[in-house]
């Protein structure tokens, strides 16, 4: 079964909990900050915390292991994120303990997984946002702020959320944080108006978050403070800036001639391009991969036990730099 509305899927969730779950899911959103939140929202429905993994950080035997384990302390629940690390014989392979899971296995990808997704889709459940419009995703997140602000009894007016929209940009992570602080800087009025947003909300804050993670990532720069409101909307970029320097690294490393790198590559212009190479050349692949698993430790650690934002920052940065 495939969903591609969050309602739907949301609706199916309520029904079938807490008897009729179904043995796997999997979620396929592109973003990291609504692909985790709709993996959390099958979550809550579990009676025990889950085990979380990375397809980029941990062995096939031991997930396969760990999906075949039943739990001495209650339900066995896996997360595993990032399901389009593993190649196409990996996701074979871990088909076979996924047609006899001890427990609930949740999925998570943010590219296509063909084979995967079919074999999924005839077990278990799938949520797949992956070839939604852009013109969808705006209505869809319009409605979700909306949403958001009935819930705590405030009025925000489709036009003004859109308004919202355009000013910073259809980044889910980034919208959420702002439509927190509005509801906040309101207070007691029980609107949010355009004006609001217009004395609060800069034009973009996209743009700034770029610039510190690229600082930090390729210069070794410090992180100016976040407040806990806008830590996971800096996350995904973090992601891009080291996923591009493990890319940029591995092909010079492997000596690829630069006139065949645009296969691998997103577009970018040639200043900065010679400037990221040169940079990714000295820093080396291996600084990259510590990067992408050190992120991969702090969004867990955030995920689960910790809401110290600088105090993860800081060791994300420890970790990366070697001090």
């Amino acid at each position: 079964m495939k969903y591609q509305n969050f309602l739907s899927f949301q609706k199916h969730l309520k029904e079938a909990a807490p008897d009729r779950l179904c043995p796997i899911y999997l979620v396929a959103v592109v973003d990291d900050f609504e692909r985790a939140q709709a993996m959390d929202e099958i979550l809550q429905y579990f009676s025990s915390p889950p085990d979380r993994y990375g397809a980029g950080h941990c062995t096939l035997p031991n997930l396969m292991q760990a999906i075949e384990t039943k739990s001495l302390f209650g339900e066995t629940v896996i997360v595993l994120d990032e399901v389009e690390a593993l190649s196409k014989k990996e996701q074979e392979q871990l088909m076979g303990p996924l047609r006899h899971p001890a427990g609930y296995v949740v999925l998570g990808a943010r590219s296509k997984v063909p084979e995967l997704a079919s074999f999924v889709e005839s077990q278990g459940v799938i949520f797949d946002q992956l070839s939604e419009k852009p013109w969808d995703k705006e209505k869809r997140l319009v409605l979700a702020l909306v949403e958001k602000a009935r819930r705590v009894g405030k009025v925000l007016a489709p036009e003004v959320a859109h308004f919202l929209l355009e000013r910073l940009g259809p980044e889910p992570a980034l919208l959420m944080s702002e439509i927190e602080k509005l509801l906040c800087f309101v207070g007691e009025n029980t609107a949010i108006r355009r004006e609001d947003i217009l004395e609060l909300s800069p034009v973009s804050r996209t743009s700034t978050f770029w610039q510190v993670a690229e600082k930090v990532i390729w210069e070794r720069g410090d992180f100016a403070f976040f407040d806990s409101l806008s830590f996971h909307a800096l996350l995904p970029i973090l992601r891009n800036q080291l996923q591009l320097g493990l890319t940029l690294s591995s092909l010079i490393e492997d000596n690829t001639p630069a006139d065949q790198w645009g296969a691998y590559l997103p577009h970018l212009f040639p200043k900065i391009l010679e400037k990221r190479s040169s940079q990714a050349a000295r820093l080396g692949s291996g600084y990259f991969q510590k990067g992408l698993h050190s992120l991969f430790e702090m969004e867990l650690s955030s995920r689960t036990n910790s809401t110290q934002y600088q105090a993860l920052l800081d060791q994300f940065t420890a970790k990366l730099y070697g001090w």
